[in-house]
């Protein structure tokens, strides 16, 4: 866990000042501001500068806000990144990536760019969309390619028509891919957050892609439209029984180390150290959510 609650990622249209403005009072954790995919080649300058202008103007809540720009070996990427990186903004989302020398590219111009911007060293993460069969394979040395990294974001769309894949409703096709980005991810200390269910009017689609997700180890799902993000936060949420047993784990290993052991049981079943750290991971959940409450 990186200490934030990313259950939902929204994605929201950089082109649109009235969907920015919106988005403000949206459920979702993370806001991902999208200036790449459903852009038009011929709007991408005007779109950058309607992001820059709303994110100055407008106040975006509790909502952490990450900016997905164009692809780095692109000008207009470049030109993204540079408008982009000022006080305010939490993240940058980089598409298609695929090794780790995208991320450390990445790394060295923010570093610049912060200096100039009087942002704080090392405090805009990154994000990298997964997208591809090289992505996947290379997915554990572009989770740990920098210390900006904050998550892997898997875009099955584009996945899917890279590995020529016809992926069905309960997405089987993609479930090599996933626990891949989630080995990655776990082993570099990040977030996993899923695909986006596509069919957006489709709630019960969108519950087994998300209790699937969660299942795999996943910590969020993005979300195409505001009316999956109820759903979404619900299944990655902590539940109230996840909470009681938490807490009664830590109570009960607290009182086996008052009494010199490492380990007890708890309704008939054996706990020691990996059921604390679960514990833990529960509670620090449950904490993250409050804060946003608050």
């Amino acid at each position: 866990m990186t200490g934030r609650l990313r259950r939902s990622v929204l994605f929201v249209p950089g082109d649109s000042e009235k969907m920015i403005r919106r988005s403000a009072s949206l459920p979702a954790d993370l806001l991902l501001l999208n200036l790449e995919d459903g852009v038009a080649a011929s709007q991408k300058d005007t779109a950058r500068d309607t992001l820059v202008q709303a994110l100055k103007q407008f106040d975006l809540g509790f909502h952490e806000l990450v900016v997905r720009i164009n692809s780095l070996e692109t000008e207009t990427g470049q030109r993204d990144l540079a408008a982009v990186v000022f006080p305010g903004v939490d993240g940058i989302c980089l598409p298609k990536i695929e090794k780790k020398e995208d991320i450390e590219a990445a790394d060295h111009v923010i570093r610049t760019l912060e200096s100039g911007a009087g942002v704080a060293q090392g405090s805009i993460q990154l994000h990298a969309m997964i997208e591809s069969a090289s992505g996947v394979l290379n997915a554990a040395e572009i989770a740990a390619a920098s210390p900006r990294m904050a998550s892997l974001i898997f875009g099955s769309a584009d996945y899917a028509a890279d590995i020529r894949c016809r992926p069905g409703e309960d997405r089987t096709e993609f479930l090599l891919a996933m626990q891949m980005m989630v080995f990655a991810c776990r082993a570099a200390g990040i977030d996993a957050i899923d695909a986006p269910c596509f069919d957006i009017r489709n709630e019960g689609l969108l519950k087994r892609e998300s209790a699937s997700a969660r299942n795999f180890g996943f910590d969020g799902k993005s979300a195409l439209h505001p009316d999956q993000l109820p759903t979404i936060n619900t299944a990655f949420d902590v539940t109230a029984e996840e909470i009681a047993w938490a807490e009664k784990v830590l109570a009960e290993l607290d009182a086996a180390e008052k009494r010199g052991k490492a380990l007890s049981t708890l309704d008939g079943n054996l706990i020691d150290n990996p059921h604390r750290a679960a514990a833990e991971r529960i509670l620090q959940r449950k904490n993250s959510r409050l804060k946003i409450q608050d």
